[in-house]
């Protein structure tokens, strides 16, 4: 049976970048829980879907084909196309926090969840993956950090593509995530009780690791 390690946090707290390493360390797949409720969002942009015809969304995210593809970092396709480069357009970002919000959609991307974490050790980044998708699991993270220093990861981060974006604006998209991430009604974000919680404000990614490392060898 293949073991988990979860690692849950709000947006821009060092999850992925600090999964990234710690999964190479210890020769796990990297499985970012995110990507796939962008690729829904992309999914239902792409076939000009309304995020309120719930009948519809239903049926287009229960028939398309996700993949993990190998390599490096995770990178997803959606029906056979690498669309990883374009899941941080500000359409998507709109978007996913909308789709992810519904009882239904969070019940699809869970079958995809646990399919994945089944084939193959696996580290798993999200929201709810400690609390809500892997309750059992034996190793659980919660990395948080202060809305100003995430806003500033992800300003760093957005400008490269949207350079007339603000850090303002960011910080301002940041506490609004936050805000539906910990009020929607299904699976909210929460740190599993048993988690190990890890602050990243004043961290660099390899000093995360290094923490990580600490709690994985015990």
């Amino acid at each position: 049976m293949s073991d988990v390690i979860t690692i849950d946090g709000p947006v821009s707290s060092g999850k992925n970048s600090v999964a990234l390493l710690f999964s190479q360390k210890i020769g796990y797949q990297l499985i970012d829980s995110g990507f796939i409720y962008r690729a829904f969002g992309a999914a239902i942009l792409r076939d000009g879907i309304s995020p309120d015809d719930d009948a519809v969304v239903k049926k287009t995210l229960e028939t398309i084909r996700l993949q993990y593809l190998d390599g490096d970092s995770p990178r997803v396709s959606l029906d056979g196309e690498d669309i990883t480069d374009k899941l941080h357009t500000s359409e998507i970002t709109k978007i996913t926090p909308l789709i992810a919000a519904k009882k239904f959609v969070r019940e699809i991307a869970n079958k995809m969840q646990k399919k994945l974490a089944a084939e193959k050790d696996t580290v798993m980044t999200g929201r709810d993956i400690g609390s809500e998708i892997f309750p059992e699991a034996k190793l659980k993270f919660y990395l948080t950090a202060t809305p100003e220093v995430r806003s500033k990861r992800r300003f760093e981060q957005l400008k490269q593509t949207n350079p007339s974006l603000t850090y303002e604006e960011v910080l301002k998209q940041v506490k609004e995530r936050d805000r539906q991430d910990t009020e929607r009604e299904v699976s909210p974000l929460r740190k599993p009780a048993d988690a190990i919680v890890i602050d990243t404000t004043n961290l660099s990614t390899k000093e995360s690791v290094e923490e990580f490392m600490k709690y994985y060898k015990k």
